[in-house]
């Protein structure tokens, strides 16, 4: 992900759904949160990432529409992305 994310680009996380592995007892519940990544390339580009949820401390809340209507555009037009295309691979 550091490879193509843009250092000083916007990013944002926010929890989607909590994530069980029931059939892997040993790995704790996890948050999973939708991670939409500003591109050193130019553009966004959308993937998912596990949190545990001791690790994932809450942002300050988007509080107006005026505020949250510009990330939702950004989101509607966002590619998703899996791991090796973050890594620079060209999998989608």
């Amino acid at each position: 992900m550091r490879t193509n994310a843009a250092p000083d680009g916007d990013h944002y996380l926010w929890p989607a759904l909590w994530h069980d592995l029931f059939h892997r007892p040993d790995v704790p519940r996890q948050l999973r949160c939708e991670l939409l990544l500003a591109l050193s390339a130019g553009g966004h580009g959308l993937c998912l990432l596990d949190v545990l949820p001791e690790d994932f401390t809450p942002l300050r809340t988007v509080t107006s529409r005026d505020e949250g209507l510009p990330v939702s555009r950004l989101l509607d037009r966002a590619r998703l992305i899996g791991d090796g295309a973050l890594n620079g691979d060209d999998a989608p």
